[in-house]
């Protein structure tokens, strides 16, 4: 590849992926209401919001929720708020759940109390199957990003993440982004 690919930045603030259960119980019966789009197609940022609590009784309030529901509850948070909070999140990809952190959340119909899934998400790189094959890709090889015109500053570990509603974008969490000095809008390129 003789030209470098910009790849765009997104950084990741906390949120909330509901089953629909939980959305019931927390909001009651109905449709989540989408805010806007995300960058993917068929995902949103809802009007919901709810209140995150961690092991030491310290909540977030406000933890907005993306849609659609999923199959199965995931909160995603920084390093700093998992600690914040008191959970013991782990890194992961997006999915992942299996004896991750555990909270409870709160909203305005209810309250459900989570034996696992909160993650701290782990960087990716989002793709559709087009940019995947442009790109020379493959669905969770691992790759090293580096800010454009900063090749010294290696940003490792990432994971690719392949779906044909993607969008091409660098996901990673605000603590990581700090780290970088990168903001929502500033540019990658793979080494």
């Amino acid at each position: 590849m003789s030209q470098k690919q910009m790849i765009p930045v997104h950084v990741q603030y906390r949120h909330v992926h509901l089953s629909q259960a939980d959305a019931d119980v927390l909001f009651g019966a109905g449709k989540l209401t989408e805010r806007f789009e995300l960058g993917h197609q068929y995902q949103h940022v809802c009007d919901q919001t709810v209140t995150v609590t961690g092991e030491n009784d310290i909540s977030l309030e406000q933890v907005r929720v993306f849609g659609p529901t999923r199959d199965v509850t995931q909160i995603e948070l920084s390093p700093t708020e998992a600690f914040a909070l008191g959970i013991d999140a782990p890194v992961r990809v997006s999915g992942d759940n299996l004896r991750s952190g555990s909270c409870k959340l709160s909203g305005p119909n209810g309250e459900v109390n989570l034996k696992s899934g909160v993650i701290i998400s782990a960087r990716h790189l989002h793709l559709s199957d087009r940019d995947a094959s442009t790109l020379g890709l493959s669905h969770h090889q691992i790759v090293t990003l580096a800010p454009v015109g900063h090749p010294e500053e290696k940003i490792e570990f990432v994971s690719v993440r392949i779906h044909p509603t993607f969008t091409l974008s660098f996901h990673l969490t605000y603590d990581e982004a700090s780290e970088f000095w990168l903001e929502t809008g500033d540019e990658v390129v793979i080494l």
